[in-house]
């Protein structure tokens, strides 16, 4: 049996998650082989390769990375990745990662310009929507990491703390040029280039 990785564990958690989130098979016995998957994965410690991946070059404290596909109320949780204070742990959610996924290659740019902030919001999704899933998932993994960081909290005057306006756009942009970074390092790819993403942030500098 060939050995588990991270990119074969990924593969089969995309099929399943699309299979349960297309609605047109049995998402109970779907489920069943996601919550299998993943004790599986868990087991086999396949985060530790996020952690040392993406956590660890910017955490120095010890973070362990591990999957979950439990349902809240009966529902894929609104949250794609969740840190738990309490044993120390970087969660990722599969379905609501795929969800996720599904929703900002749906984004219609137009529909969003009455606004400022969401218009810069809506086209920075629909850019990264073009990168595979294994790229979101490191994105993902890496705007967990800014929000541990605090990136986008502001020291005002008085030592009051304000989170930045667009907060999720704030962490996703610095996990975006994150994994640019790693894209580069380790394989010597341009992620714009690999996926056409024609995202600068220089031309979003004045709109308001």
């Amino acid at each position: 049996m060939a050995k588990r990785t991270l990119t074969s564990c990924w593969k089969q958690f995309e099929k399943l998650s699309l299979d349960y989130l297309g609605g047109e098979k049995d998402g109970a016995d779907i489920a069943k082989k996601l919550e299998t998957l993943t004790a599986r994965t868990n087991v086999d410690k396949i985060g530790k390769a996020l952690e040392t991946l993406f956590i660890r070059p910017h955490i120095s404290q010890e973070i362990t990375v591990e999957f979950s596909v439990e349902l809240e109320d009966g529902e894929i949780p609104s949250w794609q990745t969740r840190y738990d204070a309490d044993t120390n742990r970087v969660i990722l959610h599969p379905l609501s990662i795929f969800k996720f996924i599904s929703d900002i290659r749906k984004i219609v740019v137009v529909e969003h310009d009455d606004d400022f902030v969401d218009l810069r919001y809506a086209s920075f999704l629909h850019e990264i929507g073009k990168m595979s899933s294994t790229y979101l998932l490191f994105l993902l993994v890496l705007q967990r990491v800014a929000y541990l960081l605090e990136i986008a909290h502001l020291e005002k005057r008085g030592g009051v703390i304000e989170v930045a306006e667009g907060e999720a756009y704030h962490t996703l942009l610095w996990a975006f040029k994150e994994l640019e970074g790693f894209a580069q390092r380790t394989r010597g790819d341009s992620v714009r280039a690999m996926f056409a993403i024609s995202w600068y942030e220089a031309d979003w500098i004045t709109g308001r």
